[in-house]
């Protein structure tokens, strides 16, 4: 896990496999994001190949934070299989979701 916090867009950049394990890992980086009142986030699926569902919950448990600040948890996924898993839990719907960090943070 890579955390770039020290600008006005967190990113939280996940790589392989991310398994439930690191959930715990995850969730204590959006807390101190959140704890420093930073709400817009964004996490990086990108290098991603795997998302187990204990970490979509943290994910959807902050992005109700961070609009409750008028902000927002975004994500950037290109995988089909990450995709795939968004559409059918219908996450999709709860969060916006970018092919690039780039174009995630133009739209903040």
């Amino acid at each position: 896990m890579k955390l770039v916090a020290d600008r006005p867009v967190a990113v939280i950049a996940l790589a392989g496999a991310v398994r439930p394990q690191q959930a715990f890992a995850i969730e204590d980086a959006l807390s101190d994001i959140v704890a420093k009142k930073q709400y817009k986030i964004i996490v990086d699926f990108a290098q991603a190949t795997h998302v187990s569902s204990s970490v979509l919950g943290v994910l959807a448990r902050f992005a109700e934070v961070c609009a409750g600040h008028h902000g927002e948890l975004r994500l950037v996924a290109t995988d089909e299989s990450i995709l795939n898993l968004l559409r059918v839990t219908m996450l999709d719907k709860v969060f916006i979701i970018f092919d690039s960090v780039a174009e995630a943070e133009e739209d903040f």
